[in-house]
């Protein structure tokens, strides 16, 4: 059966409630036991020592019309006499189909019997002194035999209640525990189903990530639900850029080939123009014929980085890596631009510190320090200042490219290393670009394991700090 999101919740709540009716059940079922001890205590035990009072009360109405009418003789006491005997022996049965205990039993049966002695004797008219001290005796011990069972009646109702009390702690901690229990359940049962729902979604979110970073790896999910179902949808989409991917870099080669044969061709026949013509070209000719040889190479060079970004984005790039001493391998790339810089009487300073061997690609490297000058020269006035710094990080080492241009905004900065995004700054100042030399940029350092992040102010200038991780063996030697 496919466990779907849907039934896993079912199941959770499933747990939870059952758990919740257990932890009801118990608690009824001891109030329910609590209120039946609490009605005997309060109805059988209550009636019988009220009964029991009741009986005292007859028993010294009984006594005191036996004695009026010893001394009277009177039939009417006699009367009296025999109605309150009469009532005490139907108190005196009730009283014993309430009783349960067999020790109060037989106290109550020994008070019946002395209660019929006496009688006996009432109605035998012996007035001896031994018959009347005979009848006191008796009239004393019912009284107590009464009095007994009214002290154990009080002991009964106290015990009950003492019962109660042990009963309804019990209740309330075997309910607390229950509850306890109860909740903890529902949390762990929570805690398990939202993780078996967030932790394939965490590996599909990450999945997606990487897709969009340009790296088509499946995605593996374990579950067999929804996000299964997802899973196997966004693979599929995967695969098919993936598919598309390395198509459009294979289209790219073909159409970087099947543009470099013209170029060739155009730069071999400005060379034959320039150099092997029978008659030397005029300054105008050479002009125009410099000016093409510039627009080839500028389409040449397009055409290669577009070319590099397509396999990088393919994952068809690889990389040399190996240790390099950064700061030997930037400075021939500032030495080369210096003229440059001369040209726009631009101040370019080279600063280097102790660092240790990066671990890069020192060829495509190179080209990453060389796009970053470029356009520092490109979008600084005559002038202005530029300065390459070479040194440690906490990331390993870095190269900080700063210069005093015209800079990019805050909202502009995110999108600078986006391909073919170009500012509006460089729009308005008529700076001729592509827009793919800081993507290619950005896809070259983080191809070799480092990051690149730009700062900058409009009107004051820009810095773009490239970082490379070193060799393992002097992060092992520096910490």
């Amino acid at each position: 059966m496919k466990l779907t999101i849907y039934r896993k919740l079912m199941i959770g709540f499933g747990i939870v409630i059952f758990l919740m009716l257990i932890a009801t059940a118990y608690v009824l079922f001891e109030l329910r036991r609590v209120t039946g001890t609490s009605r005997t205590a309060l109805t059988v035990d209550v009636q019988a020592i009220d009964l029991e009072k009741e009986m005292r009360t007859i028993l010294y109405e009984e006594e005191r019309y036996a004695d009026r009418y010893f001394m009277a003789q009177d039939t009417s006491y006699r009367s009296a006499f025999l109605e309150y005997n009469k009532r005490f022996v139907r108190h005196l049965d009730s009283l014993s189909g309430m009783l349960s205990d067999p020790r109060e039993r037989q106290t109550l049966e020994f008070a019946g019997q002395i209660h019929d002695q006496h009688f006996t004797s009432v109605l035998g008219d012996d007035l001896t002194p031994s018959a009347v001290n005979s009848r006191a005796d008796a009239m004393d011990e019912v009284r107590k035999s009464l009095d007994d069972l009214v002290s154990r009646r009080q002991h009964a109702v106290d015990t009950s209640v003492q019962s109660i009390d042990r009963a309804t702690e019990r209740s309330i901690k075997v309910a607390l525990f229950i509850a306890l229990g109860t909740l903890l359940a529902a949390i762990g049962a929570a805690l398990i189903i939202t993780r078996t729902i967030t932790r394939p979604i965490g590996t599909l979110v990450a999945g997606t990530r990487k897709i969009a970073g340009g790296s088509f790896a499946r995605i593996r999910i374990t579950s067999h639900d929804e996000i299964a179902d997802l899973a196997r949808a966004f693979n599929h989409m995967s695969g098919s850029l993936d598919q598309m991917n390395r198509f459009r870099a294979e289209m790219m080669q073909h159409i970087s080939h099947e543009i470099r044969m013209p170029l060739q061709s155009i730069l071999s026949a400005h060379y034959l123009l320039t150099k092997k013509a029978d008659s030397p070209a005029s300054e105008p000719q050479l002009k125009i014929l410099n000016g093409i040889r510039e627009n080839v190479q500028k389409i040449a060079n397009f055409s290669n980085q577009f070319l590099e970004l397509s396999k990088v984005e393919a994952g068809m790039m690889r990389y040399d890596l190996k240790p390099v001493d950064l700061a030997a391998m930037v400075k021939p790339v500032v030495d080369d631009a210096s003229l440059v810089a001369a040209g726009k009487e631009i101040t370019l300073t080279f600063v280097a510190s102790d660092i240790p061997p990066a671990f890069i690609d020192p060829h495509r490297s190179i080209e990453i320090f060389g796009n970053l000058i470029s356009n520092a020269l490109k979008y600084t006035e005559n002038g202005g200042k530029i300065e390459v710094w070479v040194g440690p990080c906490p990331f390993g080492v870095q190269v900080v490219v700063r210069d005093t241009g015209s800079g990019i905004s805050k909202e502009e900065l995110p999108n600078i290393f986006t391909k073919f995004y170009r500012t509006n700054t460089a729009i308005r100042g008529g700076k001729r670009g592509t827009g793919i030399g800081l993507a290619f940029v950005k896809a070259l350092v983080e191809g070799q394991g480092g990051r690149v992040y730009a700062n900058s102010t409009v009107g004051v200038g820009s810095t773009f700090t490239v970082e490379f991780p070193v060799h393992r063996s002097e992060r092992t030697g520096a910490a």
